[in-house]
């Protein structure tokens, strides 16, 4: 149990550090940034879906798409179709941002993370999370 609670530390403390580059060096917090990533693929869907996609709870999708929306980022509206549902679309400041003009900072922060593994390391890194999150999920009471 003492190799999986240090482990596991280190899960957490690599999340607090990505925490901290993103919100330090690009001002975005990682979960927003995702956020506007998921739309770069998706865009316009509806907010139920974006939600679904990334795994997070209705609370914290409505906060973060929120705080995009003063930002300028993405815009919410209903969907003339059925009145209960949001439509998420990203605005021309998201896609100036992230794809036509990124910083050079931003551009820089992605190329060292990118650079940290190699691509055969990132597979086994995304396979053996997955599985982590899988068995998890699986723990019985």
């Amino acid at each position: 149990m003492t190799e999986l609670s240090s482990l596991l530390y280190k899960l957490k403390t690599t999340d607090q550090k990505v925490t901290q580059l993103f919100e330090n060096k690009l001002s975005i917090s990682l979960t927003r940034y995702e956020i506007l990533q998921r739309l770069l693929e998706l865009a316009p869907c509806s907010q139920v879906a974006l939600q679904e996609s990334l795994q997070i709870d209705q609370a914290a999708i409505t906060r973060h798409l929120k705080i995009l929306e003063e930002e300028g980022y993405i815009s919410r509206h209903r969907n003339p179709q059925n009145q209960r549902q949001l439509i998420v679309n990203l605005r021309g400041k998201a896609l100036h941002d992230l794809q036509d003009q990124p910083s050079e900072q931003h551009l820089s922060v992605k190329q060292q993370m990118q650079d940290i593994f190699t691509a055969e390391e990132s597979e086994t890194l995304s396979n053996l999370l997955d599985k982590l999150i899988n068995g998890l999920e699986n723990i019985t009471f």
